[in-house]
């Protein structure tokens, strides 16, 4: 388990933030990704994000940087940097509110039409923004790290870097992975037809969805978690976040699809098209890191991957 000394921590903050009055822990440190901290200091309240994971911190950066002023629900950034320890840390100021996951059993349809409603349009927002001219990680400042021009440049690197990760362990169904890999290489064509590189939240979903409650309503407050944001394919993230939840919701999915063509358009076939592809990608990359950190998120990548592979074998 990641740790760190607090009355450190405190003390590096003063020249950022103030005294610290207290500090407590928040998110998910079990994931051993970084370190999440609510802070108050006098009458304001800020988070501090401690990144142990490299690659991460510049993109959440970049982001909250271009989505500043905007109509994008998103923190603002207080002040970031990297200790003399080489920590890198982001503070940004508090928002009040819970995660849609923990609210959302209880709210009424309406409310929830009202907020997926929302959703759609805050990604509508994100993706129709601005386009970039590279695809990949980027810097603090919104730059290309690693140079790729085209969509297949970017991700057969980004494949070459996943499997050697996913074969460094033993798994107890290898053939199903083997399998889900070939059929993965043997798709790559779609990827020649991406030219638009859209910045994409990449981990998109209620657990990343800030909301809060006024009159016994709930309304959405802020979008978070950026570390994962990337200009990529804008129908990988279609495929995540829109798809599914036609399969759970009809009612919710059409709210969401209406907020979001506020901004722009839902091409259901090329999402159909893409749906297998992407699957594959991601049951393939949850396997890659998941057995040891998460079990349970693991046994999902291998559900979604026998799942695909199952449905492209029936489709013969």
């Amino acid at each position: 388990m990641l740790t760190i000394d607090v009355n450190e921590l405190k003390d590096r903050l003063k020249s950022i933030i103030g005294a610290v009055d207290s500090i407590e822990p928040i998110g998910n440190h079990n994931l051993q990704r970084h370190l999440v901290y609510k802070l108050s200091s006098g009458s304001k309240k800020y988070v501090i994000k401690l990144y142990y994971k490299k690659n991460r911190w510049n993109r959440e950066i970049a982001s909250l940087k271009i989505f500043a002023n905007t109509e994008a629900l998103v923190p603002k950034i207080v002040d970031y940097g990297i200790f003399d320890n080489g920590l890198e840390w982001l503070v940004y100021d508090f928002i009040e509110g819970e995660l849609l996951t923990q609210v959302h059993e209880k709210l009424s349809l309406d409310n929830l039409k009202d907020i997926y409603y929302e959703m759609g349009r805050q990604l509508g927002i994100i993706h129709c923004h601005r386009e970039f001219d590279f695809f990949g990680s980027m810097d603090e400042n919104d730059m290309s790290i690693q140079g790729f021009v085209t969509y297949r440049e970017y991700f057969e690197d980004l494949m070459n870097r996943i499997l050697p990760e996913l074969y460094s362990f033993e798994h107890q169904n290898l053939t199903l992975l083997k399998e889900a890999e070939n059929r993965l290489k043997s798709m790559y064509s779609i990827l020649d037809e991406v030219s638009k590189a859209t910045l994409c939240h990449n981990d998109f979903s209620p657990r990343n969805i800030l909301v809060s409650e006024i009159d016994d309503k709930y309304y959405l407050k802020a979008i978070i978690d950026f570390e994962q944001s990337i200009p990529i394919d804008i129908d990988k993230e279609l495929v995540q976040v829109y798809l599914p939840l036609i399969e759970n919701d009809k009612v919710l999915a059409e709210r969401f699809k209406s907020g979001y063509e506020e901004f722009g358009r839902i091409n259901l076939s090329k999402l159909d098209l893409k749906r297998d592809f992407y699957n594959l990608h991601m049951g393939l990359g949850i396997c890659a890191w998941a057995k040891e950190v998460n079990y349970e998120y693991y046994l999902e990548g291998m559900k979604i991957l026998e799942e695909t592979v199952n449905r492209l074998m029936d489709c013969k």
